[in-house]
Formats: C-alpha cells, sequence, structure tokens
C-alpha cells in the first residue's frame, strides 16, 4: 500500500493529494500489463486502453453544458463536434487532436477539454478519434487527422458544419500536438491550399525523438502513468525499438552531427541545464539494427522539430504550453526559439509545478485549480487571436 500511494519527484505539486489515488490504480495497471505481456495473456497497449476507456462511463455532467454534442463521421473518420448552443451562425473552429503516446486515447477521455474549448471559447470543436498503433502504426492516425482537418477548411462553411473556415486552428496535447505541429506544417507548406489553419495551439506536444538525452529526459519527474519512448515508438513504427534509445544509440555519429542544429541545446533554459550541461553521446555511433528500426525519427512528420529554417519561417501563429514535470519538457523550449528566431508569433506558457496531462483534471474527484488556468489561459489566447 506505501508503495501504491508513494509519489516520488512530486514536490510542489498542489492538490496532489486529490489525484494519489490516481497514480496508484495507474501503477496496478502498468504492473498487470507487463506481467500479462510477458505471460502471453495480454499487452500493455490493450489493457491500458481498457482502463482509460473507463472515461466513457465517469463522463462528468458538467463537461457538455450548454453545448450540443454530436458523434458524426467525416470522410469515414470518427469525430465528435462540440458546438455551443444558440449559436446559429459560423463560428470560429478548432480541430483537435488528443494525446495518448500514439496507441490509447480518444474523443471520450479528452471530452472535458474540448468541451471545455467549445463552451469557453465560444468556438467548434471538432475532436478526431483517429486510427491508433499498433493496430495502425503512422502515418495513419496523422492522415485521419490531416483529412478531417482538410475537409473543415474547404467544407466548415456548409450549413451541416456553420464554420467560419477563415477562422480555423489546428490544437492537440501531447501525442495529438505533434499531429497538430505536422499538420500545420504541412498546410503552411503548400502553395495551392486556398485556406489553412490561422493559429496552432500545443499542449505539452511531443517534437521530436532525436535527442533521448535532453535534461528533461535525464531528470526524474512525476507521472501519472510510466511512459517509455522504446515502448511508444515500438507501437507507433510497428518496429522493435530497445530501451538504448534513451543513450541516442538509434542514431549513427554522421546523423548526430547532421541534425544536432535543430536541437540547439542554448535554446533551454540554464536552470535546466545546470547539471545536464551537454550532449554525451554525440560522438559514439549507434546499433545498426536500432538506427534501422528507428529511422522514421528523422523524418519531420515524426520530429517536426527537424524541420528546416524556411519551413518553420512560414508557420502560423503559435500558443504552446509546457509543465515542468515532464521529459518534452526542453524540446518545447527549443522549438519556440527556433519559431522566434524564424519571425514567428509565439506566445509560451509554462507551468512549473505540474505534470504532464494534467490539463485534463477539470471536473470530478480528480479536478485540479492549475487544470482550470491553463484552460482559461489557452481560452483567452483563443479570443485574442482566432
Amino acid at each position: 500500500m506505501t508503495y501504491l500511494w508513494y509519489s516520488p519527484n512530486s514536490e510542489g505539486i498542489e492538490q496532489l493529494s486529490r489525484i494519489q489515488p490516481l497514480t496508484a490504480s495507474m501503477k496496478i495497471t502498468y504492473r498487470i500489463g507487463k506481467a500479462a505481456e510477458k505471460l502471453g495473456i495480454s499487452d500493455r497497449v490493450s489493457l491500458v486502453r481498457k482502463v482509460s476507456g473507463l472515461s466513457r462511463r465517469v463522463k462528468n455532467k458538467k463537461d457538455d453544458a450548454g453545448l450540443k454534442i454530436e458523434d458524426t463521421l467525416i470522410e469515414n473518420i470518427p469525430v465528435r463536434i462540440a458546438r455551443p448552443k444558440h449559436q446559429n451562425g459560423n463560428l470560429p473552429a478548432i480541430v483537435f487532436f488528443h494525446g495518448g503516446a500514439f496507441y490509447m486515447g480518444s474523443v471520450d477521455t479528452h471530452n472535458s477539454l474540448t468541451s471545455g474549448l467549445a463552451r469557453l471559447a465560444n468556438v467548434v470543436v471538432v475532436s478526431v478519434d483517429y486510427r491508433l498503433a499498433p493496430e495502425h502504426p503512422f502515418p495513419a492516425g496523422l492522415e485521419d487527422c490531416y483529412t478531417v482537418t482538410k475537409h473543415i477548411l474547404e467544407h466548415g462553411n456548409s450549413s451541416k458544419f456553420r464554420i467560419d473556415t477563415n477562422r480555423v486552428a489546428v490544437a492537440g496535447d501531447s501525442a495529438g500536438g505533434n499531429f497538430a505541429a505536422v499538420i500545420a506544417m504541412r498546410f503552411a507548406s503548400q502553395t495551392t491550399s486556398e485556406r489553412k489553419p490561422r493559429l496552432q495551439i500545443l499542449i505539452y506536444p511531443v517534437l521530436q525523438f532525436v535527442d533521448m538525452m535532453l535534461p528533461s529526459y535525464r531528470q526524474n519527474h512525476f507521472e501519472i502513468f510510466p511512459y517509455t519512448v522504446d515502448h511508444t515508438l515500438t507501437a507507433y513504427f510497428g518496429k522493435k525499438v530497445d530501451k538504448s534509445i534513451y543513450a541516442n544509440n538509434h542514431l549513427s555519429v554522421a546523423q548526430k552531427k547532421q541534425y544536432r542544429k535543430y536541437m540547439d541545446w542554448s535554446l533551454i533554459p540554464a536552470r535546466y541545464r545546470a547539471v545536464h550541461q551537454r550532449p554525451l553521446t554525440d560522438e559514439k555511433g549507434g546499433d545498426p539494427k536500432l538506427i534501422e528500426n528507428a529511422e522514421l525519427v528523422l523524418n519531420p512528420e515524426v520530429s517536426p522539430l527537424l524541420a528546416d529554417d524556411e519551413s518553420l519561417a512560414k508557420l502560423p501563429p503559435t500558443y504552446v504550453l509546457s509543465v515542468g514535470h515532464d521529459r518534452l519538457r526542453d524540446e518545447t523550449f527549443i522549438y519556440e526559439g527556433r519559431l522566434r528566431q524564424n519571425g514567428v508569433s509565439v506566445v509560451h506558457n509554462h507551468y512549473e509545478h505540474i505534470f504532464h496531462g494534467s490539463i485534463g483534471f477539470l471536473h470530478g474527484a480528480f479536478a485540479l485549480d492549475i487544470a482550470r488556468k491553463m484552460l482559461n489561459d489557452v481560452v483567452n489566447y483563443i479570443n485574442e487571436n482566432l
């Protein structure tokens, strides 16, 4: 029991007692999943999906207050559309992509967030229930999200959607933030698209799988659910990626030198580089088999931080949210810095004493004050810029 209730690296996190029951249940889920996987009974992906799917049965009644909710299909892709009631004119819209490490999550797990955005910002939110890995590896989920975004931009002003197609943003959290960044970049680079996303809103996004030795990857953080890059990429790529990726063993020396310019540590705040001051393995070659299996990490549609300066300069105004207890923290600062260097308007709100995934804790027994503040800050940005 002590192990289950123990919350390491949680110093400074407010209202911790509210979420400790959840962290305990996630530890149990993780342990059972690993054991079931070893015994060949089940796998972690299936078990985690089942547990996260409980959200369908514990949905808070406050989520959808004042909204019309419609579950429908756009080009055969499931979506949930949240629209403020009694708003008959064309409204701005957000096309939202949920997080979940590319292999879990759904429109249900993120319903509190998407409905909150629709209600508070007075916008239409189209939440995409994209295909998940490992059944559908890269780029299936990404293509679903792109297809829906393109359809909304081209047909959103129809009587069916009643969207102002000149005021559409793409948004997502974690893995969904990765999709949002990639899709914004796709549209920005196109010369034929009549309409493009007006904003990109990235909530603790996954921006790269190139440098797994950033300070934020080497520091200990509080987390709700144990997440490993090797397991995630194995599912996402459909090829075995082992734990030595944490030593950047998935790149050759030549690749490390080629891509280091995109991973500028000087853009990370100095306070985070006090202990881990520089990359350690840039002169060490990787494992040939791992390099082969993980070759997709060098694709900017997997690691959007690898986009060149010319591509970044074309991106729309950007809102970035990051948190202190997160291995993705440092790449967010690097991305922000590179956008600014290339003339892109950026608002970056960083919340130090909170963890990855926290913005979804808006209602119910696990509700956190900081989650409501983060949501309100996003809403204020939308109101001012969309």
